[in-house]
């Protein structure tokens, strides 16, 4: 006989994790409409506008209920917690991306989505940090996944290493985009005043840095990204034609 005083402490999967997302999904399944209009959609859209304009700190379950006129209880028949609403908002910023069509031309199709999934996550730089929290398997994050999959496998690839690609170009996009706006970014004047350190180090202590304090401070995010995307495609393909 099975222990059910085990089976009701068993603690509830953590929020985002492939647990949480299978309930989920169910429970999406199960749900009816209501006539009050109130919709996860609507609380996506919502709470993205309080991140992009006022940050992470400002999205509470309170302020997106202010700003769709409800009361906040209202709100948790969709998402569960603030901890839920953020995991979803995550993928409803993805839902953003425009995905590639499927065609012949691997790498024009790979490059297309690293650049289109950047563009997305720069323009919403509050929810950045959350990316590391956990894998991305919201219903958004899956077609993606779908579509990058089948760009490859279409194009020739075979399962195992088109699965290889696409999760190597999508770590590369976010970990560009995490150092571009995070402590590391580059801006103008960071870059201006890495030259002017490098430059005005003692003689001879770092004689290579010294010399190319104007290249090491000058490349920005963008130069970064498009250098590294087009070495990371070069790779890739040369390990199709053997090289």
């Amino acid at each position: 006989m099975e222990n059910t005083h085990d089976q009701e402490n068993l603690s509830p999967p953590d929020v985002g994790s492939p647990a949480w997302w299978s309930a989920r999904y169910a429970a999406r399944a199960r749900r009816r409409s209501r006539p009050d209009g109130l919709s996860l959609e609507a609380i996506m859209r919502a709470s993205l506008r309080i991140a992009d304009a006022e940050g992470l700190d400002a999205l509470t379950m309170r302020t997106v209920a202010e700003r769709l006129d409800v009361r906040h209880t209202s709100l948790y028949r969709h998402v569960p917690s603030r901890e839920a609403l953020l995991v979803e908002l995550v993928d409803h910023m993805l839902g953003e991306i425009t995905l590639p069509a499927p065609g012949p031309d691997w790498r024009a199709g790979t490059e297309a989505g690293a650049r289109e999934y950047r563009r997305v996550l720069l323009a919403h730089r509050a929810l950045v940090p959350l990316l590391t929290r956990g894998e991305l398997l919201g219903p958004n994050a899956l077609l993606a996944r779908e579509q990058g999959l089948r760009l490859l496998t279409e194009a020739g690839w075979p399962a195992e290493n088109a699965v290889r690609i696409y999760l190597t170009v999508t770590h590369y996009v976010v970990g560009a985009v995490v150092l571009d706006t995070g402590g590391a970014a580059r801006t103008p004047a960071r870059r201006a005043a890495m030259t002017g350190l490098f430059a005005a180090l003692p003689a001879g202590r770092h004689p290579l840095v010294t010399a190319h304090s104007a290249l090491l401070g000058g490349p920005d995010g963008d130069d970064e990204f498009d250098f590294g995307l087009r070495c990371l495609l070069d790779g890739i393909a040369g390990t199709r034609e053997g090289r």
